[in-house]
C-alpha cells in the first residue's frame, strides 16, 4: 500500500493491516497479551509521528519496521532481553490460530530466537522478499538468507534427532502455499 492512497493520514492503511500487524507483534513478544500492548504503543507512536513516513514507501514495510523498533527500544531496559519473549508451547501454538498445533513444529518455532521467528514470518508468512524483510529488521538481505539457512539446518538437526516425527513436518506448513519471493 502506498501513502498516496491515504493522502494526509496513514490511519486507514494501518487499520486495514491490523490483523497482520497484530500477528507480527504477538510473534515478536511470544504471547497475545503483550503483543497487543506492544502493538498499541507502536501504533500510537506511528500516528503521532506519521510525518516520519515517507511517501512512496510501502506502508506495510514501514509499519512492521516501526513495531520492531518499538520492541527493540523497550528491550533496552531488560537485563536479559531474549528471555523476555519466552512462553510455553501451548500459548505459542495459539499465536498461529492452532489450538492443537503440530507439537514438533510449535516447539521448534518457540525455541528459535525472536529474530529468526520474525524472519520466517516476514519471508514465508508476509511474503516479503529478502530485501524488504531486511529493511524491516534493519539488517542486510544477506543476513535474512543466512538466518533462513541456519533455521533450515536447525530444523534438519531436530528432525534427525526426533525419528518419530514425520519428515513432512516443516515450518512451511504454517503458511501453506507461501514461499520466498
Amino acid at each position: 500500500m502506498q501513502a498516496e492512497e491515504f493522502h494526509d493520514s496513514i490511519r486507514p492503511g494501518l487499520i486495514a493491516m491490523l490483523p497482520r500487524l497484530k500477528r507480527f507483534a504477538d510473534l515478536l513478544v511470544g504471547e497475545r497479551a503483550h503483543g497487543t500492548a506492544l502493538l498499541g504503543r507502536a501504533l500510537n507512536r506511528m500516528l503521532i509521528e506519521q510525518h516520519r513516513y515517507q511517501r512512496g514507501t510501502a506502508l506495510d514495510r514501514w509499519a512492521f519496521a516501526e513495531i520492531y523498533r518499538q520492541w527493540l527500544n523497550e528491550l533496552k531496559d531488560h537485563a536479559d532481553p531474549m528471555s523476555h519473549a519466552k512462553t510455553d508451547d501451548a500459548s505459542f501454538a495459539l499465536l498461529f490460530g492452532q489450538e492443537q498445533g503440530d507439537a514438533f513444529t510449535v516447539s521448534f518455532l518457540r525455541s528459535l530466537p525472536p529474530q529468526q521467528r520474525l524472519t520466517l514470518l516476514l519471508v514465508y508468512g508476509e511474503r516479503f522478499d529478502y530485501i524488504d524483510a531486511g529493511r524491516v529488521l534493519d539488517v542486510p538481505s544477506e543476513t535474512i538468507g543466512a538466518r533462513l539457512v541456519r533455521i533450515s539446518a536447525s530444523l534438519a538437526d531436530r528432525l534427525s534427532a526426533n525419528e518419530q516425527t514425520p519428515a513432512i513436518a516443516t515450518v512451511a506448513t504454517l503458511y501453506p502455499g507461501n514461499g520466498p519471493s
